[in-house]
């Protein structure tokens, strides 16, 4: 059964919104278009902020200035489709199978951005909505986000909240509700070395020139130990253990090596310090991955040289309160004393995505982990993000505000990937939910709040929403 809300999200799949290629910029604009309708058909003031690329589509909703107000985040921008022939159906068609929409954008991010809109949408459709509402819908998540600080400069009155919530995420299963609580960092370098004008004879140079691959490859080698853990001075001097509380959560959670092998389409566990969960490395704990390997000859056959130059591409994931100004200065430290006098070397490093661990202490996590268990029948578990999400330290720093992360999205969902797709139950009991949190947030502004939350219960069916 089609229902507006599903309606609505259709609509919005079938539109080619890829920010990373311009053949697309008109979907870009399709996708603003279909947005500012929407919202201003809601009774939104909307309009386009700029970012670097692609603007963002900002609307608000004013019941009462003295009441409290919400900025929901989301992006409306997708991954590119890739090849035809490896989706089942087209990827711009949405279709409806086995109660999941498949469609690029599923499920990243349109699916889970839209449950917060419809969940804004049936509140005003019965004349219920206690909190002024924002929403923040960029267009170059897709992309690294390069516009959202300046945004957040520019705009920082008009942004300003008391709470920013946003979707984006994953429960651990079907019917397993999460918050997420930490992302990680990420830190992109490349290391290129030389040592020759231009390629070498082997035979007339071997044993004598130096070889760049080799060098490289021994300080790389020497970036972990024989238990994975990386060998930088001082990188983890600032990691902080998870606490009780959390361990407890994501034990619960914990995947077993075939799950994680399913998940992730590779051949077997390793990379991490054995001494730890799975989800504690995946969460928890940075890691250092190369991502890149380049020197020589790669062609068909062989080709009898010792190569001038070598190179690397390096990814640093690290956690709330690891400096990654100090694992890059390390880094180029340990480069600079590890490689022979006369080698000329460069390191170079792309911008930063920051970590971010939520402030669980605030009330607001109380009021979402009820709201959670009253439409999931089960205890909402805490839970980290191994990936970064940028747009969020920028917006809690600039903003001064705690932000909440519930993921609708499942492990098996195929974001990025042929075939995305999203779950129909998550996404009208997201809607359910988002509605029951939004109707109660404003009981954490009584000046006598009550020591539990009440969560209100709705008696209609989120199959007719």
């Amino acid at each position: 059964m089609m229902t507006p809300s599903l309606s609505i999200l259709s609509d919005l799949l079938s539109i080619p919104s890829v920010s990373t290629d311009p053949e697309f910029a008109s979907g870009m604009e399709d996708a603003r278009s279909y947005l500012l309708t929407l919202f201003t058909s809601l009774g939104f003031t909307a309009h386009l902020l700029p970012g670097r690329l692609h603007p963002a589509v900002f609307a608000s909703y004013i019941v009462n200035p003295s009441h409290p107000t919400v900025l929901i985040y989301g992006h409306y921008d997708v991954q590119p489709a890739g090849a035809p022939s490896q989706w089942t159906t087209p990827a711009f068609e949405p279709s409806i199978r086995k109660n999941r929409i498949y469609a690029r954008g599923a499920t990243d991010n349109k699916g889970q951005f839209m449950i917060h809109v419809m969940a804004v949408r049936k509140m005003l459709e019965s004349d219920a909505l206690p909190i002024n509402v924002k929403f923040l819908i960029e267009g170059e998540e897709e992309i690294g986000s390069p516009g959202i600080e300046l945004l957040t400069e520019n705009y920082k009155t008009l942004l300003s909240a008391d709470y920013l919530f946003l979707s984006d995420t994953e429960m651990p299963a079907l019917g397993q509700p999460a918050i997420d609580i930490t992302l990680r960092g990420c830190l992109d370098v490349e290391i290129h070395i030389q040592t020759s004008a231009q390629d070498l004879h082997s035979g007339q140079f071997g044993g004598v020139a130096p070889n760049p691959a080799q060098i490289l490859a021994k300080f790389l080698s020497r970036l972990k130990n024989g238990s994975n853990k990386i060998t930088l001075p001082g990188f983890y001097t600032d990691v902080i253990s998870p606490n009780d509380e959390e361990i407890r959560d994501f034990r619960k959670t914990e995947p077993s090596d075939t799950q994680l092998l399913k998940e992730g389409h590779y051949f077997f566990v390793g990379g991490g310090e054995n001494r730890y969960s799975l989800n504690r490395r995946r969460w928890f704990e940075p890691t250092l991955d190369i991502t890149g390997l380049d020197s020589g000859y790669t062609g068909i056959g062989t080709k009898s040289i010792i190569p001038d130059t070598a190179s690397a591409k390096i990814s640093i994931r690290f956690v709330p309160d690891q400096d990654p100004e100090q694992i890059y200065s390390s880094l180029a430290s340990s480069l600079h004393h590890s490689l022979p006098k006369a080698t000329v070397w460069r390191l170079i490093r792309y911008p930063v995505a920051s970590a971010f661990k939520a402030p669980t202490d605030h009330p607001v996590f109380e009021l979402v982990k009820s709201s959670l268990k009253s439409v999931f029948g089960r205890p909402a578990v805490f839970q980290g993000q191994g990936g970064s999400i940028g747009s969020v330290p920028v917006l809690v720093r600039a903003l001064g505000l705690p932000a909440v992360m519930i993921g609708f999205g499942l492990p098996d969902e195929n974001l990025h990937s042929p075939n995305e797709h999203f779950s129909l139950e998550n996404y009208f009991k997201g809607i359910e939910t988002m509605s029951r949190i939004y109707s109660a947030l404003p009981v954490l502004h009584l000046p006598n709040r009550p020591e539990s939350i009440p969560i209100i219960l709705e008696t209609s069916s989120p199959g007719l929403l």
